[in-house]
């Protein structure tokens, strides 16, 4: 079934609609509305989880970074935790940049990353979880920036990374 959907907004006064995919209620995506806008607690912790830190549980192993989140225990995994979280759903965590990011294929089947700025790294395209800091600001003509915290991005993007669209 097809999610009919459309977006409006107005870039000077910030007036958004967000969808977010609320995945325990049969896997369709709902509509949030300009008022309190509520996150699901599996995306909350996913924006402030720390990644690519040794596991406490495995320390003594190899390849043990933590770089798996699991969305029904809403914590990170690393290689050797995989096997007790087998028919969890779980997402994969990539480094661009020395940044956290998802594969957009694998986002977009959990929420809306309409309007988040995408890059190509390997072949894939990538969004980043959390902002950027800034480094300089880039002299152009058409400067267009994240809504949220101005960074630079590309037309007709409005937000730099996840966490700016839904946090």
């Amino acid at each position: 079934m097809a999610i009919s959907m459309s977006f409006i907004y107005a870039r000077q006064t910030k007036n958004l609609s967000f969808l977010f995919l609320d995945y325990t209620k049969n896997n369709k995506a709902k509509m949030v509305g300009n008022g309190s806008i509520s996150i699901p607690k599996w995306l909350e912790v996913l924006l402030t989880e720390k990644f690519f830190n040794a596991c406490l549980v495995h320390e003594m192993e190899k390849k043990n970074e933590e770089n798996v989140f699991c969305l029904d225990c809403c914590f990170s995994l690393c290689l050797h935790c995989l096997p007790s979280h087998h028919c969890h759903k779980l997402l994969q965590i990539r480094r661009y940049v020395y940044q956290d990011v998802l594969r957009l294929k694998e986002a977009d089947k959990l929420l809306d990353c309409s309007f988040v700025q995408s890059y190509t790294t390997n072949s894939a395209k990538v969004v980043f979880l959390n902002q950027r800091p800034i480094t300089r600001q880039f002299k152009s003509s058409l400067n267009y920036t994240c809504i949220v915290c101005d960074r630079s991005i590309q037309r007709p993007n409005l937000f730099c990374s996840i966490s700016c669209k839904f946090a």
